[in-house]
């Protein structure tokens, strides 16, 4: 049934006759009006509010299509005139695709961008009407939304590991804590020989264990669910005091660890300081035998999109490539504690740490020569790195 509602029919003489009502509805309803002379392509003209969308002063902007394709996604772009063309091609192809443009202060502003062309008695697209909505807002909620799930589910992960690991491998070395002091008993408290120094060792050393296991659980569970306050950052000082704070680990294993230029990002200082000294430490720990442990530190910056790459090298025993998954999985241990001390939180944590600060810790390895970590964070603001 053909719509002859007199109110449309009404309406739509108000449009033709009277511009105020036009540009109500275009203002009110969308976010952007453009209008191409196929004919002419130099020529289009776009709506103020099209420009004011993405910050930028209409004044400024000729009407020529290399304008907004200054600032769209070149890739979306391939994607519009790809559309385009089908459109033109056919009625029945619609123009109409979520597409992306550059804003004047350096954010991504979300458009869905729909048109129809404009046809001559032949069916020769002579024009082409264009409308943007907005949807920058939905695009960020939806974004949030995904990492809010997958937040929520790796820590429902983590907790399930983290409750299972504390019950089961924290209560071991407080039954053998209880057996070694029970012996202790009844051997006599104080009693010399041999045999009691040895159980007084083995007591000291696992109570030695448990400290450690502790406080790295302290560590761990002090950044789950934790989003810090980042400010500018020089990875170069971080780096410094972390070496500081392992000269007596360094100078026992007759090590060296050389620092080249590092940038400067968006970071909490306490978390990276955490993480360097843990990825520092690994290299020092893991050593082979009769090599002593070098570890270098270097980084660079994608000219592209500014992220900045921190790689920690070293020369010790290396990780098989079907052990690599493992190391970042809370708890788990590639060797005995009699080899390499250590609880299995250290790299975890490290991981933690890199999600916190929007970014990712990778690891490339060649066991009996070396293993190379590399820490993945976002360029600060602007692209800009001291």
């Amino acid at each position: 049934m053909q719509d002859s509602n007199y109110l449309k029919a009404e309406l739509t003489d108000l449009i033709q006759s009277d511009e105020s009502t036009w540009n109500f509805i275009q203002q009110g309803s969308l976010d952007g009006i453009w209008y191409w002379d196929l004919e002419d392509p130099e020529n289009e003209w776009m709506s103020p509010e099209l420009w004011q969308l993405f910050g930028i002063d209409p004044a400024t902007k000729a009407h020529s299509p290399d304008e907004w394709q200054d600032i769209i996604f070149p890739e979306d772009l391939a994607l519009a005139l790809k559309n385009f063309e089908a459109h033109c091609a056919d009625p029945d192809c619609p123009y109409d695709q979520v597409v992306r443009y550059r804003h004047a202060d350096g954010s991504i502003v979300w458009v869905r961008c729909r048109g129809l062309a404009i046809r001559d008695e032949t069916g020769k697209p002579i024009r082409m009407l264009g409308a943007h909505t907005d949807l920058t807002a939905v695009k960020k909620s939806e974004e949030n939304a995904r990492e809010g799930w997958r937040a929520a589910e790796l820590a429902n992960s983590e907790l399930k590991s983290f409750a299972y690991s504390v019950s089961h491998d924290m209560k071991a070395p407080a039954n053998t804590l209880k057996l070694l002091l029970d012996e202790m008993e009844h051997l006599g408290f104080g009693a010399e020989g041999d045999e009691a120094r040895s159980i007084l060792d083995m007591a000291q050393k696992t109570v030695a264990r448990m400290q450690t296991q502790i406080d790295d659980i302290l560590d761990y569970t002090s950044v789950i669910g934790l989003e810090p306050e980042l400010e500018p950052l020089d990875l170069s000082k971080v780096a410094a005091e972390a070496v500081a704070a392992l000269q007596a680990d360094i100078l026992v294993a007759n090590g060296e660890v050389k620092i080249g230029p590092l940038p400067w990002v968006n970071g909490a200082a306490t978390q990276m300081n955490i993480l360097f000294q843990n990825l520092i430490s690994n290299g020092i720990k893991f050593r082979r035998k009769d090599v002593a442990p070098a570890v270098r530190i270097d980084a660079d910056i994608d000219p592209v999109d500014g992220k900045v790459t921190v790689r920690f090298t070293d020369n010790g025993i290396g990780i098989s490539e079907a052990d690599q998954p493992r190391i970042f999985a809370l708890f788990q241990r590639l060797h005995t504690r009699e080899n390499f001390a250590g609880t299995g939180i250290g790299l975890p944590l490290c991981l933690r740490i890199a999600m916190i600060h929007k970014g990712a810790l990778e690891v490339a390895s060649t066991p009996g020569e070396g293993t190379c970590f590399s820490l993945v964070l976002p360029g600060r603001s602007g692209g800009e790195a001291k």
